[in-house]
């Protein structure tokens, strides 16, 4: 597309949207100016940015499943496209969830407005794990735009392996569902507020969300760039130790990530070392909440018991900070959503870094198409625009602010203990809508689910899901929280319980 400089008229019906009331002589004026600005553009256009490399690849890669090879739901677009074949992954089958991109295969990122989006590059976790020898069985479904923790905004829903009447999880929820069912033994997914745990938590599978910036989030559809997490799944916790191992650390693309951060460990190490913690924090906070379930309560008090038989010390605090956290990350998911998902196309501002300008068009789509924008996304992307149109983004910019004190109130616990521990959701899966169930219903069963998740998307403590029960056939989870960078002595703390 040539770039045009504005039209006076444009110019005239600009103005008068931003509510300046502009003479003929100042449109005219101004417009001059505008125009000598386009000249910047157009030589800018002709740079070449930094990318990642394209892959080799057809323009079209696999196909849409059939349903006798998709009986839960799981799986948006099947492949498969194979890897080096050499590495710690070969021989190994990947799922992706559908907001990550692979080159030659739809990202819809579950979202009717997407779909004609293929992007011609692959995300750098799909690099890594095709680098590192494994397969990429395929794009796993996700829920509309990755706005629900619950799974029916799919399309169709995606049913728990476990009991198909209930959720899945979301957003994640083809990941936890594949991986469940034993179609790939792990899977990659993506958290904003819960959505690798609480998938991996109804489906009783691991799933790990790392320290903020361990795992690029390049070539994933964002929602804001503090909360933003790309994490894996597994049947296990050696499946998800082995996945982190390849697709964690720096790719120069993505500004999430400090360079001079801690760097990333071959985490199946400390798994072979078997050390067990010493002393966890049963956080009081995590549990008796008003959505809690006295059954899922028990049987996380239950597995602490069994650490304490193991030799661990493990004593129950009180950590404030815990429910502080999740009002922290109220504002920013709510208006960091509406901002940057919205109205910026996903790209967010003062940001270094890689921007696909295929997926910046692709999520601008939500202008000609609105009433297609997922109803579970809209109460925020509403509530966005009316804070910072009303407030001017006040509560964002406190709720950034708060961050420090909320990461420094964990931090004081974890010097003391090992890892935090609490119910990964306060209740077990819930059932999917009947097929006639109002906006109201739908909407609200979005995200209840969080409250135990979100503060450490704000925080960006890492956080394990570990299946630790189930009752009436519904898992049961059980995570953990640990130090910034910290993923080796986490994995560990939930590989000492898987064994347990």
């Amino acid at each position: 597309m040539t770039l045009q400089a504005p039209t006076r008229d444009e110019v005239r019906d600009l103005a008068e949207r931003l509510g300046l009331r502009l003479t003929d002589e100042a449109i005219d004026v101004y417009s001059g100016f505008l125009a000598a600005m386009v000249d910047p553009y157009r030589r800018l256009d002709a740079m070449e940015a930094p990318a990642p490399a394209l892959p080799d690849r057809a323009a079209a890669v696999g196909r849409a499943p059939r349903p006798d090879e998709n009986p839960y739901n799981a799986w948006a677009w099947i492949g498969p496209i194979e890897g080096s074949g050499t590495g710690l992954l070969a021989g190994q089958s990947v799922g992706v969830k559908d907001a990550i991109c692979v080159a030659g295969m739809p990202a819809r990122n579950g979202s009717p407005l997407l779909e004609d989006f293929v992007p011609d590059f692959d995300a750098s976790v799909v690099a890594r794990i095709l680098a590192a020898g494994g397969t990429v069985h395929g794009k796993t479904a996700c829920e509309n735009l990755s706005f629900s923790g619950h799974s029916h905004t799919s399309v169709p829903p995606v049913l728990n392996p476990r009991k198909t009447t209930h959720s899945a999880g979301g957003s994640s929820s083809g990941s936890g569902a594949a991986i469940a069912a034993g179609d790939v033994p792990m899977a990659l997914g993506c958290d904003q507020g819960g959505s690798i745990r609480i998938p991996a938590s109804w489906c009783g599978v691991v799933g790990l969300k790392p320290t903020h910036g361990l795992v690029p989030y390049s070539g994933a559809f964002a929602m804001d760039a503090t909360i933003d997490h790309c994490g894996p799944m597994g049947a296990r916790v050696e499946d998800v130790a082995r996945l982190l191992t390849v697709i964690a650390g720096a790719d120069g693309l993505d500004p999430r990530q400090d360079e001079s951060a801690k760097p990333p460990a071959h985490y199946l190490d400390s798994l072979l070392e078997g050390r067990k913690p010493r002393r966890l924090a049963l956080v009081k906070e995590g549990f008796g909440r008003p959505e809690s379930e006295p059954e899922t309560d028990r049987q996380v008090r239950e597995a602490m018991a069994r650490f304490r038989s193991a030799g661990v010390e493990v004593e129950e605090v009180s950590v404030p900070a815990h429910l502080a956290c999740f009002d922290v990350w109220h504002a920013i998911v709510i208006e960091g959503t509406s901002e940057l998902m919205f109205k910026a196309n996903g790209l967010a501002s003062y940001e270094e870094g890689y921007a696909s300008a295929a997926m910046l068009e692709a999520v601008s789509g939500w202008r000609r198409r609105p009433e297609e924008i997922s109803p579970t996304a809209l109460p925020a992307f509403l509530m966005g625009a009316y804070m910072q149109e009303r407030h001017h983004g006040r509560f964002y910019a406190k709720a950034q602010s708060l961050l420090g004190r909320m990461r420094a109130a964990f931090d004081a616990v974890l010097a003391d203990f090992d890892a935090m521990a609490m119910p990964t959701i306060p209740f077990r899966a819930l059932a999917h809508p009947a097929a006639d169930a109002g906006l109201k219903e739908r909407v609200e069963l979005a995200l209840p689910m969080v409250g135990n998740t979100a503060p450490y998307n704000a925080s960006g403590h890492p956080a394990v899901t570990v299946p630790c029960g189930e009752h009436d056939d519904l898992p049961i989870g059980l995570m953990l929280i640990g130090r910034h960078f910290g993923e080796a002595d986490l994995l560990s703390a939930a590989a000492t319980f898987e064994k347990l």
